[in-house]
Parts: structure tokens; C-alpha cells; sequence
């Protein structure tokens, strides 16, 4: 399935986010060390929040490193019609 990203120069919002249908991020601890991964679910927050605010906002539950990869978690994306608009 393709991933569905941001035009350069604009970071996606939440509500954009969850107009593909996506409602949690997939986020990666940056430190070499661990690189720990989790899936945070982004429901209860505003749709005009964008998604990279998440990043700094991040603290690894497994080694404390407060450095972190955000991204949406493209896996939960529902797959596409033949018309390449999404089905829900």
C-alpha cells in the first residue's frame, strides 16, 4: 500500500491525519542504543495539532532518551478502492 504524505513546506495536522484514516503515531527513540518503538494513540488531541509537535514532546518508556522519530502509523490506513480514494 503507498503511504500518503505532506506537500514540502507543510506539516501534517492531526485531522489531516485522520482524514486517511490514521489515529496513531508510530514513534522511534532516536538513541542508537535502544531504538525502541511504540504506537500512540493521538485520538483525544485537537485536529489542528500537528503531528512533528509530537516530537519533542516524547520520552522513551524503555531508556529515557527524551530524542524521538515521529511519524503517523501508516499501518492502520484503510486500503484503497480501485479509484485510489480510500474506503472506509
Amino acid at each position: 500500500m503507498a503511504e500518503q504524505h505532506e506537500a514540502h513546506g507543510s506539516s501534517m495536522t492531526l485531522g489531516h491525519m485522520r482524514q486517511l484514516g490514521v489515529h496513531r503515531l508510530q514513534v522511534s527513540c532516536l538513541n542508537q542504543a535502544c531504538r525502541h518503538e511504540a504506537v500512540f494513540d493521538v485520538s483525544g488531541y485537537p485536529d489542528d495539532m500537528e503531528v512533528l509537535s509530537f516530537a519533542r514532546r516524547m520520552k522513551c518508556s524503555k531508556c529515557g532518551g527524551e530524542n524521538a522519530f515521529v511519524r503517523p502509523n501508516w499501518k492502520e490506513q484503510p486500503p484503497a478502492d480501485n479509484t485510489g480514494k480510500q474506503s472506509r
